[in-house]
């Protein structure tokens, strides 16, 4: 097996995603630097493809000439505190232009239509804390009380990711913002609706449906989303909502409309009875008939008490709430896009956190989080686009990621011939 990975990735990189044309605009608000924003920008992408974990691990790898071969040799090396300074100056709209070209790309290459479930196009939306500190802040920390009395630090920030199959790209994020004039921050759904009209005037239509956790069950989330001419499957919770009552009320005088068998990733089979019924109209606040859809799951499994095997059998009830209409989405469709909202959590942002370590903060200061966070998500898309469309082999050889991120790092470093033809234009 010839592994050429880093030479892979960035060929690719450059010739399917435009990255040497990223490289090309990058900017940032330093007077007369010493090392260009360029040489920035391709540090901090390899920083984050290679999954470094500090600054001070930036230093190290520097002087191991780990990015010797990605530099043309004309340009300085950065420290860490070069690169620290340029990121608290970083040109956001830079970093914007690069996502955006990114995106464009992606869906030119029918990336959207990779993964899809029954033939319709998922994103999932959801927030995450991003990391939380009792002792350093900055001037946009959202701030809360801890039990102990003392004032905890944090940022939080809503993604939209595309979920159902690989590749699942983070199309966009919003951070929470401090309120006008006060301390406290944002509601979700503020920077959830602000999510969506982002999307859309950057990127057009993602995805034909959301799928939504309980707490995006607003009206205002809904008719954002409708707005910008998406459906919206939405887990639904709160039991005293008069849709629910007159939800429950009806589904109770009637057998299940439908049913169904799953297995889960045990192999133990799922018995799925459904309630599903269209225009419905009792939630005061939302313009448009709703569709609610009552899930009862029955799954047996195999336990073992006291060195004994027994059957266990757990009973779970789930409501789903879609503008999605029955003849165009069946019951299963529904109950399959709503299921895939767990993907947003499993594999976006636990990967992020456990691999990627979002839940570091390298800078922390306003400017430097929010770079941060693009170069991440840039190198996150880049190495997912590459993984799901190029090197297919991957998973058939069941070669984990971080086994890929390591021959990498390792190939970079030792590489014969440099990647600088890929990266620049003067090269």
């Amino acid at each position: 097996m010839n592994r050429q990975w880093a030479r892979d990735l960035v060929s690719h990189s450059s010739k399917i995603y435009q990255l040497r044309t990223m490289v090309k605009q990058a900017k940032d608000g330093r007077k007369s630097p010493n090392i260009h924003s360029a040489t920035i920008f391709v540090v901090m992408f390899f920083f984050f493809l290679f999954r470094l974990q500090s600054m001070e691990e930036l230093d190290r790898n520097v002087k191991k000439g780990r990015f010797r071969q990605l530099i043309p040799a004309k340009e300085k090396m950065p420290s860490h505190d070069a690169v620290r300074q340029a990121l608290m100056k970083w040109n956001m709209e830079s970093h914007r232009m690069n996502h955006a070209l990114f995106i464009a790309r992606f869906k030119q290459n029918k990336g959207l239509r990779q993964g899809m479930i029954d033939g319709w196009r998922v994103a999932a939306i959801d927030g995450v804390e991003l990391f939380a500190s009792q002792s350093r802040c900055c001037d946009e920390c959202l701030t809360r009380q801890l039990a102990s009395g003392e004032t905890e630090y944090f940022h939080r920030a809503v993604f939209l990711q595309k979920v159902g199959g690989d590749p699942r790209i983070i199309y966009e994020t919003e951070l929470l913002k401090k309120k006008d004039g006060s301390e406290k921050s944002e509601g979700e759904t503020a920077a959830a609706t602000r999510l969506i009209q982002h999307a859309a005037q950057r990127h057009g239509v993602l995805a034909d449906v959301l799928t939504l956790d309980a707490l995006y069950a607003k009206a205002t989330i809904i008719h954002e989303a409708v707005d910008h001419y998406q459906h919206v499957v939405v887990r639904m919770k709160e039991e005293r909502r008069r849709i629910m009552k007159d939800a429950k009320g009806l589904f109770d005088k009637r057998p299940p409309d439908v049913g169904w068998l799953e297995k889960d990733k045990w192999g133990n089979t799922i018995t799925v009875q459904a309630w599903d019924e269209s225009d419905f109209t009792s939630w005061e606040q939302l313009r448009i008939p709703f569709r609610m859809i009552k899930m009862v799951r029955t799954v047996e499994r195999t336990v073992i008490t006291g060195g004994q095997k027994q059957i266990q059998t757990d009973v779970l009830e789930r409501w789903v709430g879609t503008t999605m209409e029955q003849g165009a989405a069946g019951t299963d469709t529904v109950s399959r896009i709503a299921a895939a909202r767990w993907d947003i959590e499993n594999m976006g942002f636990h990967d992020l956190k456990t691999y990627w370590h979002m839940d570091h903060p390298f800078v922390h200061d306003p400017t430097a989080i929010e770079a941060i966070l693009g170069f991440m998500i840039l190198a996150v898309n880049l190495f997912y686009a590459f993984l799901f469309g190029h090197l297919h082999h991957f998973r058939r050889w069941n070669i984990p990621q971080s086994e890929v991120v390591e021959e990498m790092k390792e190939e970079i470093r030792w590489l014969a011939m440099n990647l600088l033809a890929f990266l620049w234009d003067d090269s």
